[in-house]
């Protein structure tokens, strides 16, 4: 059984998403503490321990694509598959997370 997710996005692609699709949710699943201390612009919050009460709710509310992001990509990917078992479709991931989002030199909030 493979637990990765099937899709994965890289930063250019996703800037590009971001811009020309207002329905996309991006969700951060590090903690509150590391979102703080800089995240994604338009990131919403949703530490990995949250990430199963918050899919009951997002599964009703969205039918755009859903990014999953952390520090570097390892939480991201238990994310999109904790949202994937919940019937959330179109979850892709962010390649190398908020590090590779710095690298490309791009916004953090």
């Amino acid at each position: 059984m493979n637990d990765r997710p099937a899709k994965c996005i890289v930063v250019k692609d996703l800037e590009r998403l971001m811009k020309e699709d207002s329905s996309v949710t991006l969700i951060d699943a590090r903690t509150a503490e590391e979102f703080d201390e800089g995240h994604v612009p338009g990131a919403i919050n949703v530490p990995i321990t949250d990430l199963t009460e918050f899919a009951r709710n997002l599964r009703d509310a969205s039918d755009g694509p859903v990014v999953t992001m952390c520090g570097s990509g390892g939480r991201a990917e238990k994310a999109a598959v904790i949202l994937a078992s919940h019937d959330i479709a179109n979850v892709v991931v962010l390649e190398g997370g908020l590090k590779a989002w710095r690298g490309a030199g791009l916004p953090v909030a």
